[in-house]
C-alpha cells in the first residue's frame, strides 16, 4: 500500500509522541531579517482529521509569501495537470493485467468510483491509485491542506509560489516503470485489509506529527525503497537551493510541502540546518 501511496502523491516502527512532535517549524538565522515557517502537509485527509491550529494560522497570516510544491493558484498549472492525466505513451492499464485482475479493478472502480475500467484505461496508473486510496480511507468527505492554503492565500491576496512544475512532477513518475506502477495498484486491491492497515499507519504518523516515522516508512518496504531518492531526497536537495533564494529575500515565507519530505538526513529540516538556518519545532494545540 505504501508503494501505492507513493504513486499517489501522495509517503518502520513509528516513534509516536516525541517531545518536539510538530508539523510546524520556525526557520530563522543565517542572515534572515525575519523568520519564516515550514509546515508538513498530507495531500488527502478525512475532514474529521483535518486541523489547522492557532500557531499555524498565525504563521500563515504573518507570511508575505506562500510556497507550495506547485503554484496551485496559477490557471496554467491546473490546465497542465488536467492535460497530463493520460499515459504519455498511450499505454492501457488493462494490457498489464490478466483477466482476473481486470475484473477485480473493473468491479472496484464501478462500485466505488462510478466509472468502469474501460473509461479510465488510458489514465496514468498513479491517477487511478489516488482514486483507490481515496476510497479506502473510509470517509465520505476528504480535504487537502494545499487546497486550504491556496484558498487562504487568495483570500488574503498573498503571493503564491511553487517549487516545481507539473512537467517535473509528471517526469518523476515517468522514471518508474509503467508495469511496476500498475502492479502497485493491483496489490492494493488484492490485499485490501493490508492496504487499509498501511494507510492507517501513515495517517496515524501524520496525526502524531511524527516526521521521522513518515520518512522511514519509505524505507520499510524493499520494493519501494529504491525510489526513495527519486521521490524524496533528490527533490529535497533541489527545493533547498530554491528556498535559499526565497528565505534570503526581504519578507517572510510560509512553506508547505508533503510531510514525508521533512524528516531524515536528506529531509528539509536537516538540509535547512546544514545550510546555516535555525529550525525549531513550534508547539501546536
Amino acid at each position: 500500500m505504501l508503494k501505492q501511496l507513493s504513486a499517489a502523491a501522495l509517503a518502520v516502527s513509528l516513534g509516536l509522541g516525541t517531545a518536539n512532535a510538530s508539523m510546524l517549524y520556525k526557520v530563522s538565522g543565517n542572515g534572515m531579517e525575519e523568520p519564516s515557517y515550514l509546515f508538513g502537509t498530507i495531500h488527502i485527509i478525512c475532514q474529521s482529521d483535518f486541523k489547522v491550529d492557532d500557531a499555524t494560522t498565525a504563521a500563515f497570516n504573518e507570511a508575505d509569501r506562500i510556497v507550495l510544491e506547485l503554484d496551485m493558484d496559477d490557471p496554467a498549472v491546473m490546465q497542465s495537470m488536467q492535460s497530463k492525466v493520460l499515459s504519455p505513451g498511450g499505454e492501457k492499464i488493462s494490457s498489464y493485467l490478466d483477466d482476473d485482475q481486470q475484473t477485480l479493478l473493473d468491479n472496484f472502480l464501478t462500485s466505488n468510483i462510478g466509472a468502469n475500467l474501460q473509461a479510465v484505461d488510458n489514465l496514468r496508473p498513479f491517477i487511478i491509485s489516488t482514486m483507490v486510496m481515496s476510497s479506502q480511507m473510509g470517509c465520505a468527505q476528504q480535504v487537502s491542506y494545499e487546497g486550504y492554503f491556496v484558498q487562504q492565500a487568495m483570500a488574503q491576496e498573498k503571493q503564491l509560489d511553487g517549487l516545481e512544475t507539473v512537467d517535473f512532477q509528471m517526469g518523476v513518475f515517468e522514471q518508474i516503470p509503467h508495469d511496476e506502477q500498475v502492479s502497485w495498484l493491483i496489490e492494493s486491491l488484492e490485499q485490501p485489509e493490508q492496504a487499509k492497515k498501511d494507510l492507517k499507519r501513515m495517517l496515524d504518523a501524520y496525526l502524531a506529527a511524527d516526521v521521522e516515522g513518515l520518512y522511514n516508512l519509505f524505507s520499510e518496504y524493499e520494493a519501494y525503497s529504491e525510489y526513495k531518492a527519486l521521490m524524496l531526497d533528490n527533490r529535497n536537495y533541489d527545493w533547498q537551493e530554491k528556498l535559499d533564494q526565497q528565505l534570503q529575500a526581504p519578507g517572510s515565507e510560509f512553506i508547505a510541502v508533503g510531510a514525508g519530505h521533512l524528516g531524515g538526513k536528506a529531509g528539509m529540516i536537516n538540509l535547512l540546518k546544514e545550510s546555516g538556518y535555525t529550525v525549531e519545532a513550534v508547539a501546536q494545540n
